[in-house]
């Protein structure tokens, strides 16, 4: 499947369930300023801006953030700033929302502290985290292929100790699909958390 049809089978997914569950926790009190990490073509962060936030979204894929910005028209540089980067090397703006669907884990294991450092301090205090983490029955997690980050439950726990009271973690260990329609076994922890220091 080219990187067309693969974005176009994105865009028709739904909205990720555990971001509407964060949009209605976040304290209308502080600013509405959002992170779509790892956005793909950025069915959340469109999202998010219908819901007034002004978004800033990257991934790595420059295919990814074209397509993102063709869709996102005059919004685009005024309450929507794509941009081609890596969890590691983003500026991170001060915010009360980050989303982070199904993308955290390709982050390389070797970067991924650092790029975790930054995630929760751009997280002004009472801010709110929504993602997903691979867990280590993941056939992908399984093949150790080395450039993959993955986490127990109490590596979980320890990870969001420090900084953030975790809402809610649901986690999903089960034969399903890819994208592409690959089967595959699935585990994964999908988290939110309200920042706390």
């Amino acid at each position: 499947m080219s990187d067309e049809g693969y974005h176009d089978k994105a865009l028709e997914m739904e909205v990720y369930p555990h971001l509407r569950v964060a949009l209605d926790m976040v304290d209308t009190s502080l600013p509405r300023i959002a992170v779509d990490a790892g956005c793909g073509v950025g069915r959340d962060a469109l999202f998010l801006v219908e819901q007034g936030y002004e978004v800033h979204a990257y991934d790595k894929s420059d295919v990814a953030i074209a397509r993102l910005r063709e869709m996102a028209g005059k919004v685009c540089g005024e309450v929507l700033f794509p941009e081609v980067s890596s969890f590691e090397a983003f500026e991170y703006p001060k915010s009360s929302l980050i989303s982070a669907c199904s993308s955290l884990f390709f982050c390389d294991p070797g970067a991924f502290p650092f790029a975790w450092e930054r995630i929760a301090r751009s997280l002004v205090r009472g801010g709110i985290f929504c993602g997903h983490f691979m867990g280590p029955n993941d056939s992908w997690a399984r093949m150790e292929r080395g450039d993959l980050t993955i986490f127990d439950r109490a590596g979980l726990g320890r990870l969001f100790d420090r900084d953030f009271r975790i809402i809610d973690i649901h986690e999903h260990d089960a034969e399903g699909a890819t994208l592409l329609g690959a089967t595959k076994h699935w585990h994964t922890y999908s988290v939110v958390a309200r920042k706390s220091t």
